[in-house]
């Protein structure tokens, strides 16, 4: 990587988490790939090691399997929701990606999605999955008339004919939303609804930076649970995020101080590391294994990297943003 002399590794507001991050998937990029750093669209076209070139994106090389490349082309071919193409395509840093990467094969195969999904924590251990959507988005009119979207979304049956779903938001290394949402009266609409899962006068914190996505997404799961004549019963709001994204796990223990007992259990939150292992002991497929693998080494052996990091670490302030 020290060839790559042009090339930034770590961006300058990187923070510690976000740095290493960064720094892993441009070594994944160089290493395992073998291929040349791309232009950062949002940092003045300059070159990065976590993108790709265009020509490399379009051919499907952000993604661990070429049956995950074709489920994300054809994704982007529907042309709804808030599919990104460019981030989608060569951002390797990017959470986009790592959903396709980290539910693709399940998507493709619903007895494969079943048995995973069936060993997850939080969850009923007796759901049958029916499909699984990316970037799922309802009807906004009838929900909460805004852009707030699931990463994944995850269609199942139970026995008896009970229907339930999961909607998953994925997190790498962004951080929530820090736009503004006021508690308006798109949201509040549901505030009367019987079961509403926030305690009494929780609203108060409802435009809160540190949370505001994940109650957003939440409340998505609670209208979209409680659709006139909805065929769901049960409904899970789940995020998937990494063990070191410090942040994202103290979002997600404060904002749990807003919700009623009862509903405590409708958010469920999978670091990602464990969620692969879990995964991971299950009998598979070769092909599947091989998958896993790779994923693991993608986005959480970071000892694989480790010798190069401390390198780059070891180098002067002044060029430590290079390499």
């Amino acid at each position: 990587m020290n060839t790559e002399s042009n090339c930034r590794h770590v961006a300058p507001n990187d923070n510690q988490f976000t740095a290493r991050m960064r720094f892993h998937q441009s070594w994944y990029r160089y290493c395992v790939l073998q291929l040349p750093p791309g232009s950062n669209p949002v940092a003045r076209g300059e070159t990065y090691g976590n993108m790709l070139r265009s020509e490399d994106g379009i051919s499907g090389r952000n993604f661990l399997t070429s049956d995950i490349h074709k489920l994300a082309e054809k994704r982007m071919g529907d042309k709804v929701g808030t599919v990104e193409r460019e981030r989608l395509r060569r951002n390797m840093l990017s959470s986009q990606p790592m959903c396709f990467n980290l539910f693709g094969p399940a998507a493709s195969n619903s007895l494969f999605a079943t048995q995973l999904f069936n060993k997850l924590p939080g969850l009923p251990s007796d759901i049958q999955v029916k499909r699984i959507t990316f970037e799922f988005a309802p009807d906004r009119m009838t929900h909460l008339n805004d852009k707030t979207v699931f990463d994944a979304f995850v269609d199942y049956i139970r026995p008896g004919g009970l229907r339930g779903f999961i909607g998953i938001e994925t997190k790498l290394t962004e951080p929530f939303s820090q736009a503004r949402y006021d508690f308006a009266p798109r949201y509040s609409q549901w505030q009367e609804t019987p079961g509403w899962w926030w305690k009494h006068e929780s609203e108060t914190s409802f435009s809160d930076r540190r949370f505001n996505q994940i109650w957003r997404n939440h409340l998505l799961t609670f209208a979209h649970m409680h659709q006139k004549d909805s065929a769901y019963v049960e409904g899970y709001c789940a995020v998937v995020y990494h063990e070191a994204d410090i942040a994202c796990r103290k979002a997600l223990r404060e904002y749990r101080n807003h919700l009623r007992e009862e509903a405590l259990a409708t958010l469920v939150d999978w670091p990602l590391g464990e969620f692969v292992e879990r995964w991971a002991k299950q009998k598979m497929s070769p092909v599947h294994r091989e998958w896993i693998d790779a994923f693991r080494l993608r986005y959480l052996t970071l000892e694989a990297s480790q010798q190069a990091w401390d390198e780059y670490r070891r180098k002067s302030p002044a060029s430590r943003q290079r390499l």
